[in-house]
């Protein structure tokens, strides 16, 4: 150790790959401080002295890490980090980030919808875990920052039965009934059911093997399944039958654009806009698939048949609608209690079913 001619002092550190590395500090106690947290750094594998910024290690882990993604899910990665992370780490050296760094980026997205936030910070503990199993990190600062949970009541999920006929009755467009009708009668995805191709369906029954997403307002050439899951082989409901039989086939797809070609970005949303707006209640795309999860729990499918047939990845997923369906029945019956109590409703024996039992 050494004292400097502008006052501080300078310690030289030997690494353990025979490199030798100087620290300062303006107290004795400071520098032999910053040799000990070299020594840490060295001894946990850390590549010291390593001055790669955020954005330098983002460009590389996109590249690495999500370059092999499906268009959208790599342009959500892209978006993510380009609008909201970008302007606030890019600059930084991934040594120097610290979690108030990190909630700084989480506040300003705080406003913004939970789906939102959620990818933000997905995308920061992915960039981040991986820089840590690179060595280039000792901790992840993403560690326990959470996102800002909303207090807005939460969005229509599924339609009624009611709703569901009523659905129905005002979908006239062949393509779009079509297009219901697969994802509200077997529970297909916006991506599954635009995927799928006459030559899918045989015997009573439809195998899920591709998805169409698109790149812009083209369909993307790339039509793998989200995931291994996804491909499955669901019976048809006669009702859905009813509607395939008497669904014109223009082309190789099932819900193709009008001259049988495979439909565009703004070919589906006009379809979709267009049959779709003199309802009396809110609808978009997904809610049809958690009408069929809704359904299914209604009539009493296991949680095993029915990950498999909503093509979920973990059961864990389908636990999740399951459970939330169970709280609203809790909820619902509520009301039920309170007619009971204040005397509204005959809940004498002669108002309730009777089940004949054997002699």
């Amino acid at each position: 150790m050494k004292k400097r001619k502008d006052g501080r002092y300078q310690k030289k550190v030997t690494l353990s790959d025979g490199r030798q590395k100087l620290v300062y500090g303006r107290t004795i106690a400071e520098v032999n401080q910053a040799a000990d947290a070299l020594r840490i750094q060295d001894q946990q594998g850390l590549v010291v002295g390593d001055t790669t910024t955020v954005d330098e290690w983002a460009k590389l882990w996109i590249k690495t890490y999500k370059g092999d993604l499906r268009a959208n899910t790599l342009a959500m990665y892209r978006n993510a980090y380009n609008v909201h992370i970008l302007p606030y780490l890019a600059t930084m050296p991934l040594q120097e980030v610290r979690p108030v760094n990190v909630r700084e980026v989480m506040k300003a997205v705080a406003g913004m919808s939970e789906s939102t936030q959620h990818k933000v910070l997905i995308t920061m503990r992915q960039l981040f875990t991986t820089a840590r199993q690179n060595r280039l990190i000792i901790s992840d600062p993403t560690e326990g920052v959470k996102t800002t949970p909303h207090a807005n009541p939460p969005k229509k999920a599924y339609l009624t039965l009611e709703e569901q006929e009523s659905l129905m009755t005002s979908v006239s467009e062949p393509r779009a009934r079509c297009f219901v009708g697969l994802c509200l009668y077997c529970g297909l995805r916006r991506e599954e059911a635009l995927g799928l191709q006459w030559g899918d369906i045989a015997a009573g029954k439809l195998t899920v093997n591709r998805a169409v997403t698109f790149i812009g307002n083209q369909p993307d050439p790339v039509q793998e399944l989200k995931t291994k899951a996804a491909h499955r082989t669901i019976p048809i409901p006669k009702v859905l039958q009813d509607i395939l039989s008497l669904t014109p086939r223009l082309g190789l797809y099932v819900v193709p654009r009008a001259d049988g070609r495979a439909i565009t970005r703004i070919g589906f949303r006009r379809l979709w806009e267009s049959s779709t707006k003199g309802l009396s209640f809110p609808l978009h795309p997904h809610m049809l698939r958690h009408s069929y999860a809704t359904n299914l729990y209604r009539a009493g499918i296991d949680l095993k048949t029915a990950q498999y047939l909503l093509g979920h990845a973990t059961i864990q997923m389908t636990a999740n609608i399951y459970t939330h369906i169970e709280k609203e029945d809790a909820t619902a019956s509520i009301v039920q209690l309170e007619r009971y109590l204040s005397g509204k409703t005959d809940f004498s024996e002669s108002s309730q079913k009777v089940v004949n039992r054997p002699q």
